[in-house]
């Protein structure tokens, strides 16, 4: 396929600082010494004991929002079904960072709700726990399953109802009985996703005083300036993150189980007048806690501040459409060159593979690695060329969701019209403009919208690698809330918030027309 040689030479810069990155982070993680000595074996047990519990304990949480809510608004018919199917996905424009310090203000001693409740010998309990971290990190993670398993039931036809039924079954045992054992698969990968983002949270953990590998990891960097000492907890948390995806690829194999989706549409099931009452009440309950009260919350505290469309909050939405804009530009420009070259090349599909991987790993450990590896090798701080670290650190972590777009698109392109394309035209740009692009436009546009809201919400990335004086949304919520100025730090988080629910919208239309 002589029409898509080049996209394997424009990907190459690509694969070589990746795997620069991955080779080095590791030689220098594990093989050069730390430079002071906290980090004992207490203490290594404690970071690891903190992040493993509170990343399996959210994964779980969530799960028990999301398969719920994921099957009550697929296959039963009840009052606000059409707005929760897309409604309970708007948490997720909500930074876990931000809804921590919205409910510690709610929950803390002195506020309002607090202050009334006391009056009734009523005390509120403390959610700066790992139980409270890891219920406050559900609330912005539960969407990750729950949209994997709207897409995946929407694949479920008719014929496996009816199998089941056809052993005496009624359609709700039926889906007890046979969906939803066939959708673990699709729960375990939805709850991977939400180790992930867990493990890479910092902002979220420490508002709530939880230490975790990440906030171990600014600690060494900022409170001892020890870089080599943070790149080998990076190091000991990316061996932790590889563990994990062994054990998740056991059930790549069976993901699809179910049944794809036949010409007849499967009608909702009708509730009596009470269960259908119930659903609406859950799905309404579940809203109200995860976007109802936040968004109430920043209103009432940003209308105190009186501030919003202040010159400093413009220039860091500025600082931040910036940014969200030249990440996503790039990652999805090499998405597109690495998606061809994997095409065109069998010998570079592993390279490609590891150089893909990045959205696993958390953004403190890529900004670790990237400090380190360039101070020890280059002599120079990677920092000292404005944002161009940020970026690339951004976009190592953000590959993944815009590879896999991209890569999925040109699946169903047949070998047979590809190789006639390559004997018809030797033009590789003509060849792309019209013939790819078109298959690869609406996963373009995907990629772009996800890359864009992830960028523009990642924290311990953009505080670690960002130059002295650039600030954004993300890093001054974090100024604001490490010091407990809630109603502060409101303006920046409501801006973040409406900025990420237009992106959110434009996904989902997006989604919409192309299953129209």
């Amino acid at each position: 396929m002589q029409n898509l040689r080049i996209w394997k030479y424009l990907s190459l810069p690509w694969m070589v600082i990746a795997l620069f990155f991955f080779i080095s982070f590791i030689f220098l993680a594990f093989l050069k010494g730390t430079q002071i000595e906290y980090l004992t074996n207490d203490y290594l047990l404690g970071l690891f004991k903190n992040t493993f519990i509170l990343s399996f304990l959210t994964a779980f949480i969530s799960a028990l929002i999301a398969v719920p809510l994921a099957i009550l608004v697929t296959f039963y018919d009840f009052p606000g079904k059409k707005f929760f199917s897309w409604g309970l996905s708007l948490s997720i424009a909500f930074p876990a960072y931000v809804y921590a310090f919205i409910y510690v203000g709610i929950f803390e001693y002195s506020s309002p709700i607090s202050t009334y409740l006391r009056d009734f010998d009523i005390t509120l309990p403390s959610i700066k726990n790992l139980f409270g971290a890891s219920i406050i990190l559900s609330m912005a993670l539960f969407p990750y399953i729950y949209l994997l398993l709207r897409v995946k039931l929407a694949s479920v036809g008719l014929d496996l109802f009816r199998a089941a039924k056809s052993l005496g079954n009624n359609n709700t045992a039926s889906i007890f009985k046979v969906i939803i054992p066939s959708l673990f698969p699709v729960i375990v990968a939805g709850m991977t996703l939400v180790v992930f983002e867990t493990i890479a949270d910092f902002g979220g953990v420490s508002t709530l005083r939880i230490e975790t590998f990440t906030v171990g990891i600014y600690n060494a960097w900022f409170g001892y300036q020890s870089y080599f000492s943070a790149a080998r907890l990076a190091g000991y948390l990316l061996v932790f993150v590889f563990i994990i995806i062994f054990i998740a690829k056991f059930y790549e194999g069976k993901q699809n189980t179910l049944a794809q989706k036949t010409s007849e549409v499967f009608e909702g099931i009708k509730l009596v007048p009470y269960k259908s009452f119930l659903a609406t009440l859950y799905c309404s309950t579940i809203f109200t806690i995860v976007f109802l009260i936040p968004l109430g919350q920043l209103l009432i505290w940003s209308y105190a501040e009186n501030n919003f469309l202040s010159i400093e909050n413009i220039h860091l939405v500025f600082n931040s459409l910036a940014l969200g804009v030249i990440v996503s530009m790039i990652t999805v420009f090499f998405g597109i060159a690495l998606a061809l070259a994997y095409r065109n090349d069998k010998k570079l599909r592993l390279i490609i593979s590891v150089s893909t991987s990045g959205y696993a790993i958390p953004g403190s450990v890529i900004s670790a690695g990237l400090l380190v590896s360039i101070g020890y090798f280059f002599g120079i701080s990677i920092t000292s060329f404005g944002i161009v670290g940020l970026v690339l650190c951004l976009s190592l972590r953000f590959m993944t969701p815009a590879y896999n777009y991209l890569s999925a698109s040109l699946v169903n392109i047949k070998d047979s019209s590809e190789k006639a394309l390559s004997t018809y035209s030797k033009d590789s740009m003509r060849a792309f403009k019209y013939f790819y692009l078109p298959h690869m436009k609406s996963a373009t546009y995907l990629g772009l919208m996800i890359v864009f809201i992830e960028s523009v919400k990642e924290q311990p990335a953009t505080l670690l690698l960002r130059p002295v004086g650039f600030d954004t949304l993300s890093t001054k919520i974090y100024n604001f809330t490490s010091e407990g100025q809630w109603i502060m730090a409101s303006n920046p988080s409501l801006m973040l918030v409406f900025l990420s629910l237009i992106f959110v919208y434009m996904i989902n239309k997006s989604i919409n027309e192309n299953k129209s």
